[in-house]
């Protein structure tokens, strides 16, 4: 009897807490799960009637500046199905609509999401919870279907070997 040496699948790298989460939201905007939610009153937000805030996300924030970015702050992303809210350095709130962005640039690899709203300032968003800004922004900018199909997304993706 001749023995055969079989390799043995390599494992997958473990998820993150935030790349788990940022599944779930995928697979609840596919209706697939319970969608996750964050309750605007608990945050100190109004929203629009109909918008739904699904995180509360931790990301650094820079904007174009010349050849160059701006030095990032760590800022709260809340990421609704209408725009992401950011947190200002000074308190403030800025609206990032969906609807308004004219380039669209998930890097889950890199861990990060550049925002291009047409006004020659893009807006890059990195840190681990970025993920679930690529799995929203794909999702309102390109549809549901998407979420399959989108390359930034694959490292969310369960793959039988």
């Amino acid at each position: 009897m001749a023995w055969r040496r079989v390799r043995k699948p390599s494992p997958q790298p473990a998820r993150t807490p935030a790349a788990h989460q940022a599944r779930a939201l995928a697979l609840g905007l596919a209706g697939l799960a319970p969608l996750p939610s964050v309750d605007p009153m608990a945050i100190g937000l109004v929203l629009e009637p109909e918008e739904t805030a699904y995180q509360v996300a931790v990301a650094w924030v820079s904007h174009r500046a010349g050849d160059g970015w701006s030095q990032p702050s760590q800022s709260r992303v809340v990421v609704t199905d209408r725009r992401l809210m950011v947190g200002m350095p000074l308190g403030g709130l800025s609206s990032l609509w969906w609807g308004s962005l004219v380039g669209f640039h998930p890097d889950l690899a890199r861990s990060s999401v550049i925002l291009d709203l047409g006004d020659g300032y893009p807006r890059w968003l990195s840190g681990p919870d970025v993920a679930s800004v690529a799995v929203v922004g794909v999702a309102r900018l390109y549809g549901v279907t998407a979420l399959a199909e989108h390359a930034a997304l694959e490292p969310l993706r369960d793959r039988a070997g």
